[in-house]
Parts: C-alpha cells; structure tokens; sequence
C-alpha cells in the first residue's frame, strides 16, 4: 500500500514525473516537458517512447504551443489515452457508502451509492469488497485495467497498521492493508476532504493550479492543502480547521475546548441550534414545514432562512461571519494561488452571495486579485468518491510508474 513520506516529487522515478507533468498540463510537447522538468531531450523521448507503446500516452495532432510559435512549427502534442486504466472510487460514511469507476480523465462510467445500514458500517471491509466487486462486474473492465482503489476516510489514515484515526467506534472494522489483501488489488486511502483536493488536483487540471487551499464544510469543517503539487501532510489534526476558536466565549465543543468555529458554521452544529428553536419557538416558521424536529434537515434550515425565519437567519448569518473570517485569515497566512470552498450549504445563493462579500471585506487591504482566486464551488455529493479514484491513479499507478 502506498504510505505518505512527506518526501513528495521526489520518490517519483523518471517516468513518473514526466506521466504526472503530462496529467497536469495535456496536451504537451516533448520539448516542453524536457524544459519544464529539467531532463534532456534524449531521456524525454525514451520515456515517451515506452509510455506510448504500453498505450497510456497518446499523440495528438500537430499543434503550435508556446515555444514553436516562433519558429512556426508545428510539433506533435502528448496526452493521456483516458481508457488505458481505470480507478474504483469509494467514499464511506455515516449517511452514505458511494462507490464510482472513472478512466484515467475523471470521467465517471458507472457509480451508486446507498445508505449503510449498521451491519454494514460494523463490516465496512466486506461491505467495500463487496461494492467493489460489483463495480468490476457491472462495467466488465478487467481486473488488470484497474490500477487501484481509493478510500475516502471519515477520519485519516494510520499508514503503519491500515486503521482508520477517528473518534468514532463505528470505522474499527476497517483497514486498508486487510483490503488489499482480499481484493488482491492496491489500496490508497485518505481522508475524504483531502480526496476532494485530489479531485480538484488530478481531473480539473485546465484551472487547478500547483498551490490551492481545499475548504468543506458539512457535518464538520477540514481544509485540505496542496503545495508546489504535493498534499501536505502533518498529524491527524493538521487541516482540522473546525476546531480553531472562532470565539472563546461560544459554546463547548465536543473537542473540549470552547467557541470552535465547527459550533457555529458546521451542518452538524447549525441542525442542533433549528432542532432546538423548533421545540422552544412555537411561532418559528419551521413549524409549518415539518411536524417533528427530527424531520429537519438542512433543506428544512435553508428554506426556512428562504422564508425569512428571524432566528434561523441569525443562526446562518453568524456561520457566515465566522465562517468568512477562518476564510479570509486561511488566505491571508497561507496565500494560495486558489482557495476553494465546498458546501451544500452555499448551494443558496442567498448565503452563497452574502459569504463572498463578507470574504470580501476581510481582505479590502489586498489586491482585488486575491479576492478573485476565492471560489465557491458547485456541491457535488459524488466529489469525494471521485477523488478516492484520482488518489489511487496518482498514489498507485504514476508513481508506481518504473
């Protein structure tokens, strides 16, 4: 199983490099690669050579890029051939077990989910072979097709012994290191927001820079951060942005300390305080969209905000605020070439709107510029899944690369 070294480009051969400049930039030149990566043209083209006759680049046609512009030129461009391997995504969790099959672009060719019942999460490693395995059979691609399975994590990954770190019971069944042993295929795990960076990173190459600040936020809120092309690794609370003081007055977190930003922008955290102004408000809006607290979900909160409820819109405008400051100090400390937030929350474009002005105004001293390179991304419940995929083609097949 791959493990993270913190070591980066570095452990990656000479093929390797060329295979994943040629994911990040398609369609490329030879010479252009041989400049950018510091090799000669000699090395270039034997690496090359081998990549197409084992089908995983392909020409495309002749093009005129940045350098042969002058001379007028035309030369050949390169490109991944997408059908040359295929990635089995899997995102499990609480709410939902998903699982997705892509090619080496990010297309996706076939996926489901479904929700887990409490045998199945008590089993989860059976409950993934099995989701795997009907991936295989479903879509007919060979075994050998397949250069890996990645896991997204409701937690992080212990490399040594295969475990999941989290502080929930219900992932003690899972180990990734028993997985690859039963499947007899390579295992990548990682935590699921930092599988969503990997999608970001690896499909959504045409504007997804080197240097990009990953940012979600459901049932809590992780950040997630790439570096000249790298995932940036630490210890299991390293990204755990949630649990930052937003106000040390606020409520008591579940971590132990007090006012985390997690208690006031967090799904999780704002369901509680509608649950709990649904029993205490008997003229809130809520009562007229459902008839038990333990009906309202976040559509309920949002189409009450909708409505004009007076305390439900105090209650989102304070996950705003909060939210909008760790935001805009996120880019002030660490000035990412692009921060990206992703959020069902957001999907109103209402608060969608209202977080990006109040961004906006942290950041009045910068250069609009900056502000710019703040994007609310589109909720895709699939994301995580696809960037499992996109983690196993990079951990299991570019840098497994000989």
């Amino acid at each position: 199983m791959y493990m993270e070294t913190g070591e980066g480009v570095d452990r990656l051969t000479t093929s390797g490099r060329i295979l994943r400049y040629i994911f990040r930039r398609q369609p490329v030149s030879r010479s252009e690669i041989a400049r950018h990566l510091g090799l000669s043209p000699a090395m270039v083209t034997t690496v090359i050579s081998s990549l197409i006759e084992n089908n995983i680049i392909t020409e495309l046609e002749k093009s005129l890029d940045k350098e042969s512009k002058a001379s007028g030129r035309k030369r050949l461009m390169l490109g991944i051939r997408a059908n040359a391997k295929y990635s089995i995504g899997v995102e499990i969790g609480i709410e939902h077990f998903r699982f997705c099959l892509t090619d080496l672009s990010g297309n996706v060719l076939k996926q489901f989910s479904y929700v887990p019942t409490r045998e199945q999460i008590i089993n989860v490693n059976i409950s993934i072979e099995q989701g795997v395995l009907k991936l295989i059979e479903d879509t007919g691609v060979p075994r050998d097709r397949v250069a890996g399975i990645g896991v997204a994590l409701p937690g992080h990954l212990d490399p040594l012994d295969g475990h999941m770190v989290t502080l929930s019971s219900n992932w003690v069944n899972f180990n990734a290191h028993a997985l690859e042993e039963t499947l007899h295929m390579g295992v990548a795990a990682e935590n699921n927001v930092r599988s969503m960076a990997y999608q970001k990173y690896l499909f959504d190459y045409k504007t997804c820079p080197e240097n990009f600040v990953f940012i979600h936020v459901g049932v809590g809120i992780f950040c997630a951060n790439f570096t000249a092309g790298q995932l940036t690794q630490g210890s299991y609370i390293s990204g755990e942005i949630g649990h930052t003081i937003s106000n040390p007055d606020g409520p008591r977190c579940e971590c132990g300390k007090s006012g985390c930003l997690q208690t006031y922008a967090s799904e999780s955290w704002i369901l509680q305080k509608i649950r709990t102004l649904y029993r205490t408000a008997p003229h809130s809006l809520l009562h007229g969209l459902v008839s038990s607290e333990d009906d309202i979900t976040l559509e309920t909160a949002l189409a009450a905000y909708s409505l004009g409820d007076e305390i439900v819109t105090h209650i989102f405008h304070d996950a705003v605020r909060y939210l909008g400051i760790a935001i805009a100090n996120i880019s002030i400390i660490m000035n990412p070439q692009k921060l990206y937030i992703h959020s069902r929350m957001f999907q109103h474009t209402l608060l969608r709107d209202e977080l990006q002005r109040y961004i906006e105004s942290q950041l009045t001293f910068l250069d609009k510029h900056c502000t710019e390179e703040i994007n609310i991304l589109d909720f895709d419940s699939s994301r995580a899944a696809a960037g499992a995929a996109a983690l196993a083609i990079d951990r299991l097949f570019i840098y497994r690369q000989p």
